[in-house]
């Protein structure tokens, strides 16, 4: 599969824009007596230019376009992918979570309205990502039902409450559910695509694949990140296996993108583009088995 880069760049360039003017409309308005909380919700959602990648909603314009229809037409669904993204965050960096000061060079959330102001700012930022998936296009309650899954105990939630109860490595079914604090949403946000456009159920499976897998393979990646800033400083030991891992991921989200039905040729490359735009630095040529 060629894998066009430059395609991916021009889409993100086009697409961008709507995004952000859709995102800052969701959370822009009246502040009325909560002013420092809309504040703050505005400053976690990053408008203004001040969001991060943005490659999940980015990811679901480009399924849907790849499924037959207009991107715009799909703006409400990804900006709830961003909006839900933007709650876990900002969970992530309060004290009890994983106590982060800072977010995307800013402070964090719970610096500026306290932990109990940025619990309350989650629930509203996923309050109205409820409300643009049920007043968007495509087949709602599957949307609804799919966005429960994935923010709830079997997803994300789940996820980060084995990450802070677990002592130790973890196996087989907490191992898996584990993995849904950062496989869930990328899930979700591209097979949403799908959905919206009402594509059959095989191509949404096919890129519900595609999607759970690149996840995987950007955190890897991120983590290969990590402890390679851990090595240079002397608190971590040698070794590439969350780098090479990542490769395997990115190479088996690539395959099931490959074989997913129903989706346009132009459409197929490009999310195989913007996939590896996620995950720049992790390598697709391992010669080893993508079998878990």
């Amino acid at each position: 599969m060629a894998l066009r880069t430059s395609r991916g760049t021009s889409y993100m360039e086009r697409t961008r824009p709507l995004l952000e003017d859709a995102l800052e409309a969701s959370v822009g308005r009246d502040a009325g007596p909560l002013g420092a909380v809309h504040h703050a919700m505005a400053q976690a959602v990053g408008t203004r230019g001040r969001g991060g990648r943005r490659w999940r909603p980015l990811l679901t314009l480009a399924a849907a376009e790849a499924a037959g229809i207009e991107p715009e037409d799909a703006l409400p669904v990804a900006v709830a992918v961003e909006l839900t993204h933007t709650a876990s965050l900002v969970l992530d960096d309060i004290p009890c979570m994983d106590d982060s000061d800072h977010r995307r060079g800013q402070e964090s959330t719970h610096l500026l309205v306290g932990s109990a102001g940025a619990i309350l700012l989650s629930v509203g930022l996923l309050a109205r990502a409820a409300e643009m998936l049920a007043g968007s296009a495509g087949e709602v309650d599957g949307l609804c039902s799919d966005w429960g899954r994935t923010f709830g105990l079997e997803g994300m939630a789940g996820g980060q409450a084995v990450d802070l109860s677990a002592k130790g490595p973890v196996r087989g079914a907490l191992r898996r559910l584990h993995r849904e604090k950062s496989t869930a949403l990328s899930a979700f946000a591209v097979s949403a695509g799908a959905r919206v456009a009402r594509a059959p159920d095989d191509t949404r499976l096919g890129l519900f694949r595609f999607g759970r897998d690149l996840g995987w393979a950007y955190q890897l990646a991120d983590d290969a990140v990590d402890l390679e800033e851990d090595r240079a400083l002397g608190r971590a030991p040698g070794g590439r296996r969350p780098r090479r891992q990542s490769g395997i991921l990115l190479r088996r989200a690539l395959n099931a993108l490959e074989h997913t039905p129903g989706l346009d040729g132009e459409g197929r490359r490009l999310l195989a583009s913007l996939a590896v735009l996620v995950v720049p630095s992790a390598t697709t040529e391992s010669n080893q088995e993508a079998s878990c």
